[in-house]
């Protein structure tokens, strides 16, 4: 009898020892799932950040984009504009060179006319009487 109990004081203590290596076990267990679980809120929080950061990023990339828009648009109205300018200012250094052109042609016609006029006076005047030979 005494054997039985040494034999059950025996697995009473190894039940007692598995009960705390459970107990300890269980105890880093819970520890871990705490850990765990505090990494896990961690990305949560990271992952909430990122978002919130990508929100703002394709926030401004839409003004960007929008603001670009505007400029290309604006920038073509002004292109439009110069080279419209451009054609008038053609257009119209085309006609002053035209009259340019008329009014040299214009003054060289009146230039031989002065002098087939000077000419005529300078014969006219030698045949007066009077004149100087």
């Amino acid at each position: 009898m005494l054997q039985d109990l040494d034999a059950l004081s025996l697995r009473i203590r190894q039940a007692v020892q598995l009960a705390r290596d459970l107990q300890s076990e269980r105890a880093a267990l819970r520890t871990r799932i705490q850990q765990l679980e505090q990494e896990c809120q961690s990305l949560k929080d990271q992952q909430l950040r990122d978002s919130q950061e990508a929100a703002r990023l394709a926030e401004r990339l839409a003004c960007h984009d929008q603001e670009l828009q505007a400029a290309r648009a604006e920038s073509g109205q002004r292109q439009a504009a110069l080279e419209s300018d451009l054609r008038d200012h053609q257009i119209r250094s085309d006609s002053l060179q035209r009259r340019l052109v008329q009014t040299e042609s214009e003054r060289d016609r009146l230039r031989e006319a002065a002098t087939g006029a000077q000419q005529q006076i300078e014969l006219i005047l030698e045949r007066l009487p009077g004149a100087q030979a």
